[in-house]
């Protein structure tokens, strides 16, 4: 199967999974970080559609993004209601936000 034959007949009813690469603000404090992570976990699952949440954090201290989240949605249509839900929105500005420096987010369409 080529790379063409992957993106070329995308099916907007495959699993998408975001991916957060992130570095947190130098002063959170470890508690800071637990509250934030337990909140962020029962908020985002409880948007209708998605199905899966995970958080780690690098095992070496010198990696570029010290932070990972992984959120699967069940299809694209999940994807786009997720990004509006106040479960999203406000759990993004009141707590994720505040303690992030720079993040990347990519969102992939799974193949298997």
């Amino acid at each position: 199967m080529t790379d063409q034959n992957l993106t070329s007949h995308p099916d907007t009813n495959q699993t998408i999974e975001r991916i957060i690469l992130a570095n947190p603000i130098s002063n959170v404090s470890p508690e800071q970080m637990a509250d934030v992570i337990e909140s962020g976990q029962v908020l985002i699952t409880a948007i209708p559609g998605v199905e899966f949440m995970s958080f780690g954090m690098a095992l070496d201290a010198d990696m570029p993004y010290r932070w990972y989240v992984r959120i699967r949605f069940r299809d694209e249509q999940a994807l786009q209601a997720y990004q509006i839900h106040p479960n999203h929105t406000d759990f993004g500005v009141q707590q994720w936000l505040p303690i992030i420096a720079d993040q990347v987010v990519i969102d992939y369409r799974t193949q298997y």
